[in-house]
């Protein structure tokens, strides 16, 4: 009969036990992936629509915002950004929207930061707070 050595003994047990001790769906699985940053984000303000998009343009992360005003009446809107990861609140900008109008604007701030989007009514009664948002890879509108 032909001798086992040691070490294959050691070597055969320690594979079994490796292999018995993970189950078939684990030894399966894909590696875990962190999830992808927000790059948009959609809200409503009464009878209107506020959409922002970070996007990194050049050495900047651009903030496109889209205020859509399907109402009656044109509204007025106080709106900046605050950079949550650390960076500078930019100045507020006041939108007039007309009735049934869009109006487009952009913001600018730090590459590869994050952006919570404010908007209220120009008395600052009712406002939306839109992210985060991060800018994604390179890219340009």
């Amino acid at each position: 009969m032909k001798e086992i050595s040691r070490r294959t003994v050691l070597v055969g047990a320690t594979t079994s036990t490796i292999t018995l001790g993970l189950p078939l769906a684990a030894a399966d699985a894909a590696p875990a992936r962190e999830a992808p940053p927000v790059t948009s984000a959609c809200a409503d303000l009464g009878s209107t629509r506020v959409c922002v998009t970070a996007r990194e343009v050049q050495d900047v992360t651009g903030l496109q915002y889209v205020i859509t005003n399907s109402g009656t009446q044109p509204m007025s809107y106080t709106v900046w950004y605050v950079d949550v990861t650390g960076g500078p609140e930019s100045g507020k900008v006041t939108e007039t929207v007309e009735a049934g109008k869009t109006v487009v604007g952009y913001f600018y701030g730090a590459i590869q930061h994050c952006f919570t989007l404010h908007m209220c009514h120009e008395a600052e009664s009712e406002c939306v707070v839109l992210g985060p948002v991060c800018g994604a890879g390179p890219s340009s509108w």
